[in-house]
């Protein structure tokens, strides 16, 4: 198949769908795929690239007023037509509701190519970066969910990483064939410890004993309520540290937080880590922790139980697919400080039970989120499409 994948956001940037859409891209080119991307760039100017498996075409693009970390496409069709005209392929998959998939959307129906999508998108993955007036607002949520719904209503199928996601779509009015499909991890590289050996992260002078949060440092993520449920933890476990991984828009707030709450000398920002120094992190951490609760599914949290980690999650939206209570995690209220704080106590000081819960965590992601199956159930995804656009 030749396949023309588009994205707001996109290698090297590194949010959960960017890494998941740039291994998917290679990930089908290895399986003997012809693929093509139409992303942002990094200026006003259009220009095309390679990452060394993948052409790339790169948009009109500046900087996205509510992160100044992203740049988004302000100008689409020149390289929409161009990747159309130049590589002609049989499927197009849109991945953003955004400028360059309307455009893709608009084109595609006048040459007649099929089109579908991807949703990794909530409402409160913008509205909780927004004054609290808009995140508050039944009407503003329910109008961000229509605009969802009626943009994804012009594909042949969507596809989206859960049965949760795929049901918050149907339950706000999407009436498309749908695809629950897992962003899937590399089982083989994410695996649990197999050496002491620190290397990897020695440069980080990290303490023994630590647990992580590894992700975007963005307000969705709510690190706030990981923090206080940190410092409240602290009079119990002493010696256990946080790390936090990642880079965002709230780090200096945070970072603050941290030293109010006094836990700044044992809360260590890492800001952005490479792949391997990702891997060493989860492999030698006690535990992982996300807070957030706007996860359609939760990559990084993929990525740490196939470490072999237990988590402590926010009892919310697609996060319980894969932290089951009582077996590999613990799922907490929102806001509920006490027990995410006694959460992490129970973990620390029980070492079996840490043991207990990351092989359940490990044969989980094995058993039904390699990246391999999801490879296979996208490969599908396409030729539903293509069967139904011959009807």
């Amino acid at each position: 198949m030749k396949i023309l994948l588009s994205s707001e956001s996109y290698w090297p940037n590194n949010d959960g769908g960017a890494t998941f859409e740039h291994r998917l891209v290679h990930q089908l080119i290895d399986a003997g795929h012809e693929v093509r991307v139409v992303v942002p760039g990094k200026s006003w100017r259009r220009y095309d690239e390679s990452d060394g498996k993948s052409y790339i075409y790169r948009t009109a693009s500046a900087r996205l007023p509510l992160n100044k970390d992203y740049k988004v496409t302000y100008y689409a069709r020149s390289q929409v037509v161009r990747a159309l005209n130049e590589f002609k392929p049989d499927i197009i998959h849109v991945h953003t509701m955004a400028i360059t998939g309307m455009s893709l959307v608009k084109h595609a129906k006048k040459r007649h190519i099929p089109i579908v999508a991807t949703n990794h998108l909530m409402p409160e993955n913008v509205l909780m970066s927004l004054p609290r007036l808009f995140m508050s607002s039944t009407w503003v949520k329910r109008r961000f969910w229509s605009t969802i719904v009626k943009f994804h209503g012009q594909f042949l199928a969507v596809s989206t990483p859960t049965k949760t996601a795929a049901k918050l779509l149907t339950d706000n009015g999407l009436n498309r064939p749908l695809f629950a499909i897992s962003n899937g991890v590399d089982t083989d590289y994410f695996q649990p410890l197999t050496t002491q050996n620190r290397d990897e992260i020695a440069h980080f002078n990290l303490p023994a004993n630590y647990f992580i949060y590894l992700g975007r440092v963005n307000a969705e993520k709510r690190l706030d309520m990981l923090l206080k449920s940190f410092a409240l933890s602290s009079k119990d476990c002493p010696d256990l540290n946080l790390v936090i991984a990642g880079t965002g828009n709230r780090m200096d707030e945070l970072k603050q937080l941290a030293k109010s709450l006094d836990i700044d000398s044992k809360t260590h920002f890492l800001g952005r880590v490479t792949e391997s120094e990702k891997r060493a992190l989860y492999q030698h951490a006690e535990f992982f922790a996300i807070t957030s609760p706007a996860e359609l599914q939760s990559i990084v949290t993929l990525e740490a139980e196939a470490c072999g980690l237990p988590v402590v999650a926010v009892d919310n939206v697609a996060l319980r697919e894969l932290c089951h209570d009582g077996k590999n995690s613990f799922l907490v209220a929102l806001d509920d400080v006490a027990a995410c704080a006694n959460a992490f106590v129970v973990l620390h000081n029980k070492k079996a039970l840490r043991k207990k819960f990351g092989d359940y965590s490990r044969q989980l992601i094995v058993s039904h989120h390699s990246q391999t199956n999801t490879l296979k159930k996208y490969v599908e995804f396409y030729q539903f499409a293509l069967k139904a656009a011959r009807k």
